[in-house]
Protein backbone atom coordinates (compact mmCIF):
# COMPACT_ATOMS: atom_id res chain seq x y z
CA UNK A 1 0.00 0.00 0.00
CA UNK A 2 1.23 3.46 -1.19
CA UNK A 3 1.68 6.26 1.24
CA UNK A 4 -0.74 8.35 -0.09
CA UNK A 5 -3.24 5.74 0.34
CA UNK A 6 -1.61 5.26 4.15
CA UNK A 7 -2.16 9.03 5.14
CA UNK A 8 -5.69 8.73 3.88
CA UNK A 9 -6.57 5.75 5.82
CA UNK A 10 -5.64 8.11 8.85
CA UNK A 11 -7.15 10.75 7.94
CA UNK A 12 -10.71 8.96 7.55
CA UNK A 13 -9.87 7.03 11.52
CA UNK A 14 -9.24 10.72 12.58
CA UNK A 15 -12.41 12.18 10.47
CA UNK A 16 -14.24 9.36 12.25
CA UNK A 17 -13.04 10.22 15.77
CA UNK A 18 -14.03 13.58 15.28
CA UNK A 19 -17.69 12.47 14.33
CA UNK A 20 -17.63 10.39 17.29
CA UNK A 21 -17.08 13.61 19.68
CA UNK A 22 -19.03 15.51 17.34
CA UNK A 23 -21.92 12.97 18.21
CA UNK A 24 -21.57 13.03 21.40
CA UNK A 25 -21.68 17.21 21.39
CA UNK A 26 -24.71 16.77 19.18
CA UNK A 27 -26.77 14.98 21.27
CA UNK A 28 -25.92 16.61 24.36
CA UNK A 29 -27.14 19.92 22.76
CA UNK A 30 -29.92 18.38 21.27
CA UNK A 31 -30.90 17.88 25.16
CA UNK A 32 -30.25 20.56 26.24
CA UNK A 33 -32.53 22.78 23.51
CA UNK A 34 -35.27 19.86 23.87
CA UNK A 35 -35.69 20.65 27.50
CA UNK A 36 -35.41 24.18 27.52
CA UNK A 37 -38.00 24.17 24.83
CA UNK A 38 -40.66 22.44 26.62
CA UNK A 39 -40.13 23.96 29.54
CA UNK A 40 -42.06 27.13 27.44
CA UNK A 41 -44.14 25.81 25.32
CA UNK A 42 -46.10 22.34 26.89
CA UNK A 43 -48.67 25.33 26.86
CA UNK A 44 -48.46 25.91 23.36
CA UNK A 45 -50.56 22.77 22.16
CA UNK A 46 -51.09 22.96 18.81
CA UNK A 47 -46.84 24.11 18.53
CA UNK A 48 -45.45 21.71 21.04
CA UNK A 49 -44.55 18.95 18.52
CA UNK A 50 -43.12 21.35 16.02
CA UNK A 51 -41.00 23.33 18.04
CA UNK A 52 -40.11 19.63 19.38
CA UNK A 53 -39.13 18.07 16.16
CA UNK A 54 -35.76 20.00 15.67
CA UNK A 55 -33.76 18.87 19.10
CA UNK A 56 -35.44 15.49 18.16
CA UNK A 57 -33.41 15.78 15.15
CA UNK A 58 -30.85 16.09 16.68
CA UNK A 59 -30.49 13.95 19.23
CA UNK A 60 -31.99 10.96 16.66
CA UNK A 61 -28.80 12.34 14.02
CA UNK A 62 -26.34 12.44 16.83
CA UNK A 63 -26.89 8.89 17.67
CA UNK A 64 -26.86 7.14 13.82
CA UNK A 65 -23.66 9.97 13.28
CA UNK A 66 -21.88 8.00 16.61
CA UNK A 67 -22.98 4.46 15.22
CA UNK A 68 -21.41 5.08 11.40
CA UNK A 69 -18.41 6.19 12.81
CA UNK A 70 -17.20 3.31 14.67
CA UNK A 71 -18.46 1.52 10.68
CA UNK A 72 -15.67 3.91 9.49
CA UNK A 73 -13.42 3.32 11.72
CA UNK A 74 -13.29 -0.07 10.73
CA UNK A 75 -13.72 0.28 7.32
CA UNK A 76 -10.59 2.55 7.03
CA UNK A 77 -8.46 0.03 10.18
CA UNK A 78 -9.28 -3.05 8.29
CA UNK A 79 -8.94 -1.31 4.72
CA UNK A 80 -12.25 -2.77 3.54
CA UNK A 81 -13.01 -0.42 0.25
CA UNK A 82 -16.74 -2.20 0.63
CA UNK A 83 -17.20 -1.17 4.09
CA UNK A 84 -15.84 2.71 3.24
CA UNK A 85 -17.94 3.00 0.15
CA UNK A 86 -20.97 2.11 2.16
CA UNK A 87 -20.21 4.29 4.62
CA UNK A 88 -19.55 7.63 2.76
CA UNK A 89 -22.52 6.32 0.85
CA UNK A 90 -24.29 6.79 4.59
CA UNK A 91 -22.42 10.05 4.88
CA UNK A 92 -23.62 11.78 1.71
CA UNK A 93 -26.96 10.85 2.63
CA UNK A 94 -26.69 11.86 5.94
CA UNK A 95 -25.20 15.48 4.69
CA UNK A 96 -28.45 15.70 2.48
CA UNK A 97 -31.09 15.03 5.34
CA UNK A 98 -28.72 17.07 7.35
CA UNK A 99 -28.88 20.07 5.33
CA UNK A 100 -32.65 19.92 4.63
CA UNK A 101 -32.98 20.02 8.34
CA UNK A 102 -31.06 23.09 8.30
CA UNK A 103 -32.82 25.11 5.81
CA UNK A 104 -35.88 23.73 7.48
CA UNK A 105 -35.04 25.51 10.72
CA UNK A 106 -33.59 28.66 9.04
CA UNK A 107 -37.10 29.30 7.03
CA UNK A 108 -39.36 28.29 10.32
CA UNK A 109 -38.99 31.69 11.32
CA UNK A 110 -38.15 33.90 8.51
CA UNK A 111 -41.40 35.93 8.39
CA UNK A 112 -41.99 37.86 11.59
CA UNK A 113 -45.57 38.65 10.57
CA UNK A 114 -46.27 34.82 9.38
CA UNK A 115 -49.47 33.04 10.77
CA UNK A 116 -47.04 31.01 12.86
CA UNK A 117 -46.24 33.69 14.76
CA UNK A 118 -50.08 34.32 15.26
CA UNK A 119 -50.57 30.98 16.19
CA UNK A 120 -48.01 31.16 18.91
CA UNK A 121 -49.61 34.91 20.55
CA UNK A 122 -52.59 33.06 20.58
CA UNK A 123 -51.50 29.80 22.29
CA UNK A 124 -50.08 31.61 24.71
CA UNK A 125 -52.86 33.66 25.81
CA UNK A 126 -54.78 31.03 25.87
CA UNK A 127 -52.35 29.16 28.46
CA UNK A 128 -52.52 32.93 30.21
CA UNK A 129 -56.82 32.35 30.67
CA UNK A 130 -55.75 28.87 31.63
CA UNK A 131 -53.22 29.89 34.50
CA UNK A 132 -55.78 30.01 38.03
CA UNK A 133 -57.25 26.58 36.39
CA UNK A 134 -54.86 24.89 34.96
CA UNK A 135 -51.33 23.62 36.83
CA UNK A 136 -49.67 22.44 33.82
CA UNK A 137 -50.09 26.08 32.49
CA UNK A 138 -49.23 27.74 35.57
CA UNK A 139 -45.98 26.05 35.90
CA UNK A 140 -45.05 27.21 32.34
CA UNK A 141 -46.64 30.87 32.37
CA UNK A 142 -44.30 31.07 35.99
CA UNK A 143 -41.25 29.71 34.55
CA UNK A 144 -41.63 32.24 31.37
CA UNK A 145 -42.36 34.94 33.40
CA UNK A 146 -39.18 33.81 35.59
CA UNK A 147 -36.91 33.33 33.33
CA UNK A 148 -37.58 35.49 30.58
CA UNK A 149 -37.99 38.98 32.91
CA UNK A 150 -41.44 39.35 31.76
CA UNK A 151 -44.98 39.35 32.42
CA UNK A 152 -47.89 38.78 30.67
CA UNK A 153 -48.08 38.09 27.11
CA UNK A 154 -48.35 41.70 25.14
CA UNK A 155 -47.66 43.19 28.90
CA UNK A 156 -48.80 43.33 32.96
CA UNK A 157 -52.16 44.65 31.62
CA UNK A 158 -52.99 41.04 30.22
CA UNK A 159 -53.51 39.52 34.11
CA UNK A 160 -56.60 42.27 33.97
CA UNK A 161 -59.47 40.90 35.45
CA UNK A 162 -57.98 37.28 35.98
CA UNK A 163 -57.16 37.48 39.56
CA UNK A 164 -60.41 38.58 42.00
CA UNK A 165 -57.96 41.33 43.37
CA UNK A 166 -56.34 42.42 40.36
CA UNK A 167 -53.10 40.94 41.17
CA UNK A 168 -50.34 39.53 39.25
CA UNK A 169 -48.66 36.25 40.10
CA UNK A 170 -45.88 36.53 42.13
CA UNK A 171 -43.36 35.66 38.77
CA UNK A 172 -44.04 38.81 37.31
CA UNK A 173 -41.97 40.48 40.06
CA UNK A 174 -37.94 40.09 40.84
CA UNK A 175 -38.27 38.81 44.06
CA UNK A 176 -41.53 37.22 44.03
CA UNK A 177 -43.11 38.62 46.54
CA UNK A 178 -46.67 37.18 47.97
CA UNK A 179 -48.57 39.89 46.46
CA UNK A 180 -47.63 41.87 43.31
CA UNK A 181 -48.93 44.38 41.52
CA UNK A 182 -48.50 46.21 38.45
CA UNK A 183 -47.53 49.90 40.65
CA UNK A 184 -45.06 47.55 41.92
CA UNK A 185 -41.65 49.25 41.08
CA UNK A 186 -40.37 45.69 40.78
CA UNK A 187 -43.16 44.25 38.45
CA UNK A 188 -41.49 43.30 34.99
CA UNK A 189 -43.11 45.93 31.83
CA UNK A 190 -42.55 43.69 29.22
CA UNK A 191 -44.42 40.87 27.80
CA UNK A 192 -43.47 37.63 27.64
CA UNK A 193 -44.42 37.22 23.83
CA UNK A 194 -41.37 39.00 21.96
CA UNK A 195 -38.77 37.16 24.40
CA UNK A 196 -40.41 34.17 23.79
CA UNK A 197 -40.41 34.06 20.44
CA UNK A 198 -37.04 35.36 19.82
CA UNK A 199 -35.62 32.29 22.10
CA UNK A 200 -37.54 30.14 19.71
CA UNK A 201 -35.95 31.82 17.03
CA UNK A 202 -32.58 31.74 18.16
CA UNK A 203 -32.80 28.56 19.33
CA UNK A 204 -33.70 26.97 16.15
CA UNK A 205 -31.19 29.03 13.62
CA UNK A 206 -28.47 28.07 15.89
CA UNK A 207 -29.45 24.13 15.30
CA UNK A 208 -30.00 25.01 12.08
CA UNK A 209 -25.76 26.15 11.98
CA UNK A 210 -24.76 23.43 13.80
CA UNK A 211 -26.71 20.61 11.73
CA UNK A 212 -25.19 22.19 8.55
CA UNK A 213 -21.59 22.46 9.95
CA UNK A 214 -21.78 18.98 11.00
CA UNK A 215 -23.20 18.20 7.65
CA UNK A 216 -20.39 19.83 5.54
CA UNK A 217 -17.73 17.58 8.28
CA UNK A 218 -19.40 14.38 6.45
CA UNK A 219 -19.61 15.76 3.34
CA UNK A 220 -15.82 16.11 3.24
CA UNK A 221 -15.49 12.57 5.30
CA UNK A 222 -17.62 11.38 2.71
CA UNK A 223 -15.27 12.60 0.19
CA UNK A 224 -12.06 11.58 1.79
CA UNK A 225 -13.34 8.05 2.26
CA UNK A 226 -14.55 7.29 -1.21
CA UNK A 227 -11.01 8.53 -2.25
CA UNK A 228 -9.73 5.45 0.29
CA UNK A 229 -11.76 3.23 -1.11
CA UNK A 230 -11.06 3.91 -4.68
CA UNK A 231 -6.71 3.60 -4.01
CA UNK A 232 -7.37 0.41 -1.86
CA UNK A 233 -9.65 -1.51 -5.30
CA UNK A 234 -6.75 0.06 -7.77
CA UNK A 235 -4.12 -1.74 -5.38
CA UNK A 236 -5.99 -4.59 -5.36
CA UNK A 237 -5.72 -4.70 -9.06
CA UNK A 238 -2.51 -4.08 -9.59
CA UNK A 239 -1.59 -7.16 -6.90
CA UNK A 240 0.26 -4.47 -4.59
CA UNK A 241 -2.37 -4.43 -2.07
CA UNK A 242 -1.02 -5.98 1.14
Amino acid sequence: MGCATSLVKYIVFLFNLAFVLAAIAFIAVGIVFKLDIDEFTTVLEKLDVKFSLAPMLMIIVGCIVFVIAFFGCCGAIRESSCMLTTYAIILLTLFILQVALGVYAFIQFKDSDSDFKKDIHDELKNALNRYYNDNVAKDAIDALQTERECCGVDGPNDWSGLAPDNSLPSSCCRNKPAMCYASDGEAYKQGCFEPLFDFLQDTIKIIGIIVITIGATELVGGVIALCLSSSIRNNERRGNYA
